[in-house]
């Protein structure tokens, strides 16, 4: 057996076991000492009190004669006792009589009875003891005969003797050393410590030998137990132990043979598994060479879906652009009521055809992982929500309903913001149309509220609340997956794709919101979200105040807060009725006269021809003006030229806006004066008498499209100039000269975007403003449309006033290409930045921004991954590697915005991250959106790069 050593286990065993040893001595010595102490100074003090109380009652006759010699012998007699060094006498008036020694003042009035304390700091001991006389009037018993009885006795038995009275004649006062005991103390505490240390010596010895001869076998045991672990199974065959570790001696032989032989099988099952790993790595490869083709082939057969998508969106959205142009054209025109039923039946129908392609090519970016990109631009907020009402309670599907669309305004909400209008009115139109689609009966409230979060963003609450048939609470988890509806049967009453909510939950999200759903069947639904807008510093002149004093007929209770809030917008008094017949009470009841009346009208005949007399009653009477609330589908509005003595029909949903606009232009005459349809300000038709004498080319290669367009731009004095292809086009811009060029991107032969580079070419055409007319409706193509040159792009189907709009902006704007690109830019990238990285050499500045693009293909991947599984170390360090890439490309949102989410997460973790990590993910898809309109200086250009910035 090899030799033994351990000392940490030995140290450890003495350790156990010497201190508890130690604990028990010390305890000892220590109570030893303190008892023999204790015991010595209690000795010391009785025999001091006891010296001092003897010799006051052996004083008694010494002040009571006033002996000086018997005092002076009482005081050197106690001198002679140890440790006494002073004796004092005092009388009875307290002044001393004798003293001898050390005298200590007492501390306070002098006792009564023996007291005793230390002082000096526990040097002396002092002790007083007051000397009384015992007078008494008792014989001496010592003068009657032995066999006579005293009478002094027999009186006091009989209780007839008086009690001796004692009289203090003074105080003698001893003071002691402590000196001595405190030596005796001392030299016991050495002689205890002597013997302490001795005896830890002695026991630390022998414990220590008892450590080390029970460690020996634990010791062989985990020597046995090591050579074992290394592969030496035979050593446990050598092992000796006590005769009270015979079992474990016969455990280790016996796990000592299993594991021999099981690592012989285990052996024997590597080499097995090592061979099978061999064969399925060739079979790995294979599949991964499979897994890669499959890849491709899946890439690619989305890149053919994006493009067939993209395809399918041109080839419907070009008839249909032809259909919603001529049906427009049809409506300006003197038609019978069923041909003009048909016509807007024929509009309708195909708004709603464009809206289902725009959602399912919105559902198609969804679904392949990218961000709707949004617009920001300063709106009205209450006047889009207004027209998004107004043009739902237009629709057929409420033409047969009894439904009142209810704003609600927070008075304290802005009018202007800053964001994307067009998604928000999607937002709104598929939240409303839903409730309109489930709802008979009742009202949906659109109730708007904002809260301001910095400067510079609010936070706008809007909630849609409807008194239709609620949503099943085992159903309401359905409402936002794809493709998934409340009642999917084949009987189901409601038709839709199921797709709208998907695409609102998208929307509201990339709003940096949120979207929630409070619904009870048979009581109705409340779906509420939040989206967060930017301040705008545009305003709104308030509406200037009336002084009228209406008398309202609305039953809807609904109605009536939110007239209420419109009327008191431009202070006007009012009372409200909820009946024909309270109406006319209050007509004869008023104390004040009225200035107007406000009637809300059904959507029948009948009710119609109530109200139409009523106005006339009003209006021959009281010679009151009498405004109308319709629906736009009521049988009044349709037939106003049946009513007289109406001063106008205003149309629900109303606005503040239209009815301050109605009050002001209040008439009594014999007919309605207008039926007023949207907002105050969009009442005048907009005046394009500017666009008179532009010249206008339009490049399309269908010929319907180019017709029409001659039918919406010559009753302007537009001379339009028509081209049916790319070449054609640019052979005219020889010859020709064109204030504005209408694009279609796709045509054969030559696109859009090719031609336009071609036209860029041209010197006369470097600035004129090119408009893209697509019909693709892709967000991206934003960037591709500025990239290959244009200015702007409409999607079609474009509508009259949206073109003429659109003319009128670009043909009288200083706004040139360059301008508009170093805008799209500004935020995303500074090109002398990066140029001056790398010391104004552009090639070497564009290869390191083409290597930071080409990682962040997978670092888009990582980011994803690492968020969605809360892996906060891969994050920050992936995150990190993007933010020092990024310092050295001029990319400075994205340096900015990753700076703030590294930052973020290091500080924070995953606390409220989410806000921080998607304005990074949307600064980098802006970047990406962006590159291909970076002007990289000529030194760096490739034939094939950089189409808004053509090589000469």
């Amino acid at each position: 057996m090899r030799p033994i050593d351990n000392p940490p286990l030995q140290q450890k065993l003495w350790k156990a076991i010497f201190l508890p040893v130690l604990a028990i001595i010390a305890s000892a010595a220590i109570i030893i000492y303190l008892s023999e102490i204790f015991d010595r100074k209690k000795q010391f003090e009785y025999l001091s009190r006891y010296q001092t109380e003897q010799v006051a009652d052996s004083s008694e006759y010494a002040l009571l004669f006033n002996d000086q010699n018997l005092i002076a012998s009482n005081i050197h007699g106690l001198l002679r006792q140890q440790d006494i060094i002073g004796v004092t006498y005092f009388n009875n008036q307290r002044q001393i009589i004798d003293k001898v020694g050390q005298v200590t003042p007492p501390q306070t009035d002098l006792p009564t009875q023996i007291t005793s304390r230390y002082a000096n700091n526990g040097n002396h001991y002092v002790s007083i003891a007051p000397i009384f006389y015992l007078n008494t009037t008792q014989e001496n018993m010592g003068d009657i005969p032995f066999n006579q009885a005293n009478p002094t006795l027999i009186a006091d038995s009989i209780g007839l003797t008086k009690t001796p009275q004692r009289e203090l004649l003074g105080w003698i006062q001893v003071t002691a050393s402590t000196q001595r005991i405190q030596l005796e103390q001392i030299s016991f505490g050495l002689s205890i410590f002597g013997y302490f240390m001795a005896a830890v010596i002695a026991s630390a010895f022998l414990c220590w030998k008892y450590a080390v001869r029970l460690s020996v076998p634990w010791l062989r045991i985990t020597r046995t137990l090591t050579d074992i672990t290394s592969g030496d199974y035979d050593s446990s065959n050598t092992l000796s132990l006590p005769k009270h570790l015979q079992k474990t001696q016969e455990e280790l032989k016996y796990i000592s043979e299993r594991l021999k032989n099981y690592r012989s099988d285990l052996e024997t099952e590597i080499d097995q598994i090592t061979k099978e790993t061999r064969e399925n790595s060739i079979l790995l490869e294979e599949k991964s060479a499979q897994l890669h083709i499959a890849n491709k082939e899946a890439m690619e057969s989305n890149r053919l879906k994006t493009q067939f998508l993209a395809n399918i969106s041109h080839e419907v959205r070009t008839p249909l652009s032809a259909i919603l142009g001529y049906t427009n054209l049809l409506q300006k025109d003197r038609l019978e009521a069923q041909q003009k039923d048909y016509v807007e039946t024929i509009a309708q129908s195909t708004n709603d055809l464009l809206t289902t392609i725009g959602n399912i090519l919105d559902f198609s970016k969804i679904e392949a992982g990218k961000t709707v990109v949004l617009d920001s631009e300063d709106f009205n907020l209450r006047e889009s929500i207004d027209d998004v009402l107004h043009s739902l309670a237009s629709t057929p599907s409420t033409e047969a309903k009894d439904i009142d669309l209810v704003p609600s305004f927070d008075p304290n909400l802005p009018d202007w913001v800053k964001g994307d209008k067009t998604r928000l009115r999607q937002i709104l139109n598929n939240l409303v149309g839903n409730a309109i689609k489930f709802t008979q009966k009742g009202s949906i409230q659109v109730i708007v509220d904002g809260k301001q979060v910095s400067n510079e963003e609010l936070d706008i609450s809007i909630e849609v609340v409807d008194t239709g048939c609620g949503i099943p609470s085992e159903k309401i988890n359905q409402l936002f997956k794809p493709f998934s509806q409340v009642d999917s049967s084949h009987t189901r009453s409601y038709a839709g794709t199921g797709l709208g909510l998907v695409i609102t939950k998208k929307l509201i999200e990339q709003m940096s919101g949120d979207i929630g759903v409070i619904s009870e069947q048979g009581r109705g639904s409340n779906f509420y979200f939040t989206i967060r807008l930017k301040a705008s510093k545009k305003t709104t002149e308030p509406l200037a105040p009336l002084e009228h004093h209406l008398l309202i007929l609305e039953p809807s209770n609904n109605y009536r807060a939110y007239l209420s809030s419109c009327l008191d917008a431009f202070s006007s008094s009012y009372i409200f009725t909820s009946s024909t017949e309270q109406f006319i009470n209050a007509l004869h009841d008023s104390g004040k006269p009225y200035t107007a009346t406000l009637i809300c009208a059904g959507s029948d005949q009948e009710t119609a021809e109530e109200i139409h007399e009523l106005v006339q009653y009003l209006n021959q009477r009281f010679q009151l003006p009498s405004l109308i609330l319709a629906k736009p589908t009521s049988y009044i509005t349709l037939h106003t030229q049946h009513y007289q003595h109406l001063s106008a029909i205003v149309q629900k949903p109303l606005s503040a806006s239209k009815l301050h606009y109605a009050l002001t232009h209040l008439s009594t005459q014999n007919g309605p004066s207008e039926t007023i349809e949207a907002n105050a300000k969009a009442i005048e038709p907009p005046v394009y008498e500017r666009l008179n004498g532009l010249h206008v080319l339009a490049v399309d290669d269908t010929q319907i499209n180019l017709q029409l367009l001659g039918h919406w731009l010559d009753p302007h004095g537009i001379k339009l100039s028509l081209a049916h292809s790319g070449q054609q086009a640019l052979t005219m811009a020889q010859t020709q000269s064109f204030d504005l060029i209408l694009m279609d991107i796709q045509m054969p032969e030559m696109d859009g975007m090719e031609t336009t580079k071609r036209l860029r070419q041209i010197d006369d055409y470097k600035d004129t403003p090119i408009i893209a007319l697509t019909a693709h409706a892709l967000a991206q193509e934003q960037q591709s449309i500025l990239a290959s040159g244009m200015n702007a792009y409409l999607t079609k189907p474009i509508n009259e006033e949206t073109l003429l709009n659109t003319l009128q902006d670009w043909c009288y704007s200083n706004k040139n290409l360059s301008v508009q690109v170093e805008e799209e830019l500004s935020e995303v990238f500074d090109l002398h930045k990066a140029l001056s990285m790398t010391g104004n050499r552009a090639q070497a500045a564009k290869d390191l921004f083409e290597m930071l693009m080409q990682s962040l293909i997978e670092d888009k991947r990582l980011l994803s991954h690492h968020f969605e599984q809360r892996d906060l170390d891969k994050l920050i360090a992936t995150v990190h590697r993007i933010h020092g890439a990024s310092k050295y490309s001029g990319t400075i949102e994205l340096t900015k915005h990753a700076n703030f989410l590294e930052t973020h997460l290091k500080e924070l973790g995953f606390d409220e991250a989410e806000d921080v990590y998607n304005d990074f993910i949307n600064a980098l898809e802006r970047l990406e959106y962006a590159q291909s309109l970076i002007p990289w200086p000529l030194a760096s250009q490739r034939q094939v790069q950089t189409a808004s910035h053509p090589i000469s």
